[in-house]
């Protein structure tokens, strides 16, 4: 327990705080993080104990409600400062709940899914893109893309593209990220990250064993000796409860530059650093992504000793927008989720049936098959079948088998039986 504050050291302090005596170690306090018994600042001679200076910033820490300090760990030291942008940027994201439209739209649950799915995968290819290219990707490169990862989801048709590959890996360790919110961030569980994302290759999750070149700027990269403590050190930063508080995004962005400073693998640490950097803020109620950021912009190292204050503020806007991206998603949802089912509402069928066929009747060649239909809602197969069956029963869909399986499209004189029944 602390022993309480001598009276006449109280008033040595605040004589030199007013003196200006104390303004550079009070900065330096506030700008960079120093473990209580490790204070070094306190090497400025103010002449007055050093306890006594410590309890004066941590009641003005408190006080004012600084949350970003500097953080030094093993091979990656960078500094933050408490600015006002950067509180904006962090109090968006920390108030975004409050204003977030999920569960709150009146969308059945599959709708919503749909829209959150949706992200995941356009998150998945815009990474895979820009691990496996050069430069921003063309619209074609994302299209291409995100029609591989939805029929390996979806039809079970495997990605043959080096982005597809990559996209499907991500997407999937992304997707199993919820079931693991609780674990620690042990060393075990990053090379569990690079296991999953290498799944079947034969260093899956093998920590780097040789040198590597510098990467960016930096004059050196971790040796393979120093990897494992680096990993450690990372737990014990995650797994530790900081005085004064640390702002949990800030700790998950740190984290994922910690990772790609040290590089523990040979290849996907950008990959592993982004999946461990969102388990983390998971673990504390944030889901983060950052699908709006270009390659250069995901890919961008600080540098060592940096401040990286503006660099914080520009990915926390980058989260804050993904956000508003998915919002929008969300209301365009809503919008033709009414617009169906109240142009469908006469013929008394549920609002998967009405979104089948006004799709089919907007494209008469599309064709259904209950697997994707049940994958792309989360639906019991059963459930998937029936919502077909019950179209094809007067006569708006055909079905006709392939394979094994059954495909489902909009039958020939469906356009006319619809018209009259819905004018």
């Amino acid at each position: 327990m602390t022993r309480d504050i001598d009276p006449s050291e109280a008033a040595k302090v605040f004589e030199v705080f007013e003196s200006g005596r104390l303004d550079q170690l009070f900065t330096e306090a506030n700008t960079e993080y120093y473990d209580r018994e490790g204070f070094n600042a306190l090497r400025f001679g103010v002449g007055v104990p050093r306890e006594s200076v410590w309890r004066l910033i941590s009641a003005i820490r408190m006080a004012t409600g600084l949350l970003v300090l500097e953080s030094a760990w093993g091979d990656f030291q960078v500094r933050v400062t408490p600015t006002a942008q950067l509180m904006e940027a962090l109090y968006q994201i920390d108030t975004w709940e409050a204003r977030n439209m999920a569960g709150k739209t009146g969308l059945p649950s599959d709708e919503e899914w749909i829209v959150q799915d949706r992200l995941l995968v356009e998150e998945a290819v815009r990474v895979a893109l820009s691990k496996t290219g050069e430069g921003e990707p063309t619209k074609s490169d994302l299209n291409y893309a995100r029609a591989e990862v939805i029929a390996t989801l979806y039809d079970d048709v495997p990605p043959t593209s080096p982005a597809g590959v990559v996209a499907m890996r991500f997407y999937r360790t992304m997707r199993s990220l919820p079931d693991a919110r609780f674990q620690p961030i042990t060393p075990n569980y990053i090379a569990e990250v690079h296991r999953l994302l290498k799944e079947g290759e034969p260093d899956a999750g093998m920590l780097r064993a040789s040198d590597i070149p510098p990467l960016g700027d930096r004059s050196a990269t971790t040796a393979p000796a120093r990897i494992m403590g680096e990993l450690q050190a990372m737990q014990s930063y995650t797994d530790s409860q900081d005085v004064p508080f640390v702002h949990p995004l800030i700790k998950a962005l740190a984290l994922a530059w910690w990772i790609r400073r040290v590089q523990p693998f040979d290849q996907y640490n950008y990959l592993v650093s982004r999946l461990v950097s969102m388990a983390y803020a998971l673990r504390h109620g944030y889901h983060v992504t950052g699908i709006l950021g270009s390659p250069g912009e995901l890919k961008e190292l600080p540098q060592d000793s940096g401040d990286l204050t503006s660099v914080m503020i520009r990915q926390l806007k980058v989260i804050h927008a993904s956000k508003e991206l998915g919002a929008r998603e969300l209301e365009r949802r809503v919008i033709r989720y009414k617009e169906v089912t109240a142009r469908f509402e006469a013929l008394g069928i549920n609002h998967r049936q009405a979104l089948i066929l006004d799709r089919a009747l907007n494209n008469p060649d599309t064709t259904f098959t209950i697997k994707h239909h049940a994958r792309t809602r989360e639906l019991a197969y059963e459930t998937a079948r029936q919502d077909f069956l019950r179209l094809v029963e007067p006569g708006y869909l055909e079905q006709r088998k392939k394979g094994k399986a059954f495909e489902f499209r909009l039958a020939q004189d469906a356009e006319k039986k619809l018209n009259k029944k819905l004018s």
